[in-house]
């Protein structure tokens, strides 16, 4: 929540690190338990919790990936409205998205063509090999059964493509809510519902369309509707002042409490709900999963939201260095973590593996513990120092251009250009390492 007397690129939103980080942990917790199986139960003073259900449904948290992705990406452009702060064109963005997402992503698909798919034999011709390798690099692999559910190169990925895909219409829909914000918001969730709504009754086999990027539209959406109303409600709470301004923000802390804590709840009736669908098959759990959607969606956005205004203590387990870590790394943590559960469940441990409790608690703590170091590795080695080239090269670009055009730069005025929840080379010594700032050229997205 604003405090009173800060400037507008020095709001602290950094309960955003911690949904972030712990939606990638749960989703890496459920594919490395997909191999190990371990229990999900924790006993205290006697007393067992089972979190069983919770862990079978956590795939559904990239919704909430995606939930978080439109949030951060329209978060720039709500600033704008409230503030007048400066965004990047339509050039700036696009490399921007190329220089978070591709140095990562070409990794990931290159060691895993030239180590696992190639050496193993995995395609069965040349031309299926190379429209797989075609279709990841155009980010179309999603569009076809063979590149997507069954393809060698890190199925994982396919949240990568969806991204990219909404990207590419992303400038379009923030033109659209600059003319007609509501009818543009309402356009995009009436788009996702119906696209569910109509393939559910149409369609019998939904293995591929069940994650589309039109079917995600409504879950942007909601997450650009989360950015205008931080927003506005920080812009209100800096202005509130005297007596009547604690008092406003002391009910909004208490709401924001009750909101959060109610989410919660409901959060875990929905993980409850869609993990007993899946007792029915997997046609009936991808059914659950198309029509807990919105709900889940909701849910998140509630929660999301709720979050930056509540008491600074209870924000602590949510912001603190851990997470903020985490959040740093966690795209190379989502990309690497299932293939290497695999790898070492088939490689590195006996077929006892899923009935052994010591054998499945080393397992878990190995996966978990060599994911987090490759992510870093990559992070820190790789992702990290191609943003800054690229950035480097986007500059020096517009430098030449002024130069010999004698034009002024295009996009120059925007803020620094790293991912709000990425604590990038460029932003350092400009607040606290905490501070989730309101990043023009930035935006955020499931990594």
């Amino acid at each position: 929540m604003q405090v009173p007397g800060k400037t507008v690129d020095r709001q602290i939103v950094g309960v955003w690190y911690g949904f972030r980080a712990l939606m990638v942990l749960f989703v890496c917790n459920f594919h490395i338990w997909q191999q190990g199986w371990l229990a999900q139960s924790i006993t205290l003073f006697g007393h067992t919790w089972n979190f069983d259900y919770w862990t079978r449904a956590s795939y559904v948290f990239v919704d909430g990936m995606m939930l978080m992705s439109g949030l951060l990406l329209y978060l720039p452009h709500a600033r704008r409205q409230a503030h007048g702060t400066p965004v990047p064109d339509t050039g700036k963005f696009y490399w921007n998205r190329l220089g978070r997402i591709v140095p990562s992503y070409l990794f990931s698909v290159l060691v895993m063509l030239f180590f696992v798919a190639l050496p193993l034999g995995a395609y069965r011709s040349d031309a299926a090999r190379n429209f797989d390798i075609f279709t990841h690099l155009t980010f179309t692999f999603t569009f076809f059964r063979e590149t997507y559910i069954f393809t060698p190169l890190n199925v994982v990925l396919w949240t990568v493509a969806i991204e990219m895909q909404f990207y590419l219409i992303f400038p379009l829909l923030v033109r659209a809510m600059r003319r007609q914000p509501w009818v543009t918001l309402c356009a995009m969730a009436a788009a996702g519902v119906l696209f569910r709504a109509i393939l559910m009754h149409t369609v019998s086999d939904l293995l591929v369309l069940l994650n589309q990027m039109p079917s995600f539209l409504d879950v942007y959406a909601l997450g650009m509707l989360g950015a205008l109303l931080y927003v506005k409600l920080e812009k209100m709470l800096s202005q509130a002042t005297g007596f009547e301004g604690r008092a406003l923000r002391r009910l909004v802390q208490a709401a924001a409490v009750i909101v959060f804590a109610v989410g919660c709840m409901a959060l875990s009736m929905i993980l409850r709900a869609q993990a007993i669908s899946g007792t029915a098959g997997l046609e009936s759990l991808r059914l659950s999963q198309w029509t807990l959607r919105l709900p889940l969606a909701l849910t998140l956005f509630c929660i999301m939201l709720a979050a930056p205004f509540m008491p600074r203590i209870l924000q602590k387990p949510l912001d603190n260095r851990l997470m903020r870590f985490l959040a740093v790394i966690s795209f190379n943590l989502y990309i690497w973590h299932q293939q290497l559960s695999v790898f070492i469940a088939r490689n590195l441990f006996p077929t006892t593996l899923h009935y052994e409790l010591p054998l499945q608690q080393a397992f878990t703590l190995l996966c978990f513990s060599l994911s987090i170091l490759i992510a870093m590795a990559v992070t820190y080695g790789l992702e990290q120092p191609a943003a800054k080239a690229m950035e480097w090269f986007y500059q020096t670009h517009l430098r030449h251009k002024e130069t010999v055009n004698h034009e002024g730069p295009k996009g120059t005025e925007t803020m620094p250009t790293a991912d709000p929840l990425r604590d990038s080379a460029t932003e350092g010594g400009a607040g606290a390492p905490g501070d989730v700032r309101a990043s023009a050229g930035a935006g955020g997205d499931l990594s």
